[in-house]
């Protein structure tokens, strides 16, 4: 174990060694948290961090000269890296509803729906009606986020573009009440996705934990891990998507930045394996296609009768059925690099 890469050091290859390792446990945290059978317990605590986690990572992994370039131009790219893969993962959870949905028991859920039900969910952005595959939800508040972040840069500085992001979305979920009523394409949940994306741009530039020895790494993950647990314990389980920040919204915050400290921190102790530089360099293929993959496996499972259809999902089925529905994207990954426009390679 070596002491925390400093980026400026790592300056001339723009790549950093821990953020795979970071990438890689917050996609393993998705995956489980979307899994039947993890103990409610652990879906809060990885619920009250995992998204903004990768907001934060998003902010980090800009490169400070790409805010110099016009607005129109950087949105381009933004469009080009993110809005493709959610079209084309949508275009496939929708064809993988249409061959299931009269299967079993999503026939309850979908019935009465049309066909072309689905479709409203790709113009909204909104998890409720992205059913199909409900983490697509995350592409246009990425795009939304990262385009807004680069236009305020134009007008304020890092530290009070940062301030005022993060003021701002601390009054959203201390005073936002729980409502049926959302703004399209994530135009009410990027405010507070704004704070950590602005969050992660100022960590890069001000090289915080910058040459940290392990032991200090290992104290401040254990400190930050045991208030993660204490908070989220008091704050209860939250939803970033739908905008519930939990029993204590001014906890809300906080905890996620409690998560997200544990997580570099740990990120920072080991070296990158293959499997860690695998999973960060696939998230846009791994975010949108676990959901999809997760019922496969069980449907599967079910249809060969290895499972029965009433059976008590564990802790054990969460973690198999997650690391299958990872190894899927293999093929699919191979699949994907061979078409004629790039549609996994990560943004920023």
């Amino acid at each position: 174990m070596s002491s925390y890469p400093s980026p400026r050091n790592q300056a001339s290859s723009d790549h950093y060694g821990f953020i795979d390792n970071a990438k890689a446990i917050g996609m393993v945290l998705v995956v489980l948290g979307h899994s039947r059978g993890l103990p409610d317990y652990l879906v809060t605590l990885i619920f009250g961090f995992h998204v903004p986690l990768f907001f934060f990572i998003s902010g980090f992994l800009i490169k400070p000269s790409k805010l110099d370039a016009a607005i129109s131009r950087y949105a381009k790219k933004i469009l080009q890296t993110l809005a493709i893969p959610y079209f084309l993962f949508f275009l496939l959870a929708f064809l993988y509803w249409l061959a299931t949905r009269n299967i079993g028991a999503k026939a309850l859920l979908t019935a009465g729906q049309a066909w072309y039900s689905p479709v409203a969910g790709l113009f909204t952005g909104l998890e409720s009606d992205l059913f199909v595959d409900p983490p697509l939800w995350f592409f246009p508040c990425l795009i939304m986020t990262a385009i807004s972040y680069h236009a305020l840069r134009k007008f304020l500085t890092l530290t009070a573009a940062t301030c005022i992001c993060v003021a701002l979305a601390f009054v959203i979920t201390l005073f936002w009440k729980d409502s049926p009523f959302r703004l399209p394409l994530s135009l009410d949940s990027m405010w507070v996705a704004l704070s950590f994306y602005a969050v992660g741009q100022y960590v890069r530039e001000k090289n915080f934990f910058s040459n940290i020895k392990p032991g200090y790494l290992f104290l401040i993950f254990i400190i930050a891990a045991a208030l993660l647990v204490y908070a989220e314990g008091l704050n209860g389980k939250v939803d970033f998507a739908n905008m519930h920040f939990g029993r204590w919204p001014a906890l809300y915050m906080p905890t996620a930045l409690l998560g997200i400290i544990a997580t570099f921190a740990v990120s920072a102790l080991f070296p990158v394996s293959r499997a860690s530089a695998w999973i960060s360099k696939n998230t846009l293929t791994i975010f949108p296609v676990h959901f999809i993959f997760l019922s496969l496996v069980r449907g599967v499972m079910v249809s060969l009768h290895t499972i029965p259809n009433d059976y008590a999902y564990g802790i054990e089925w969460s973690v198999v059925s997650s690391a299958l529905s990872i190894l899927f994207c293999v093929p699919l990954v191979v699949f994907l690099r061979r078409m004629p426009i790039s549609i996994t390679r990560n943004s920023h």
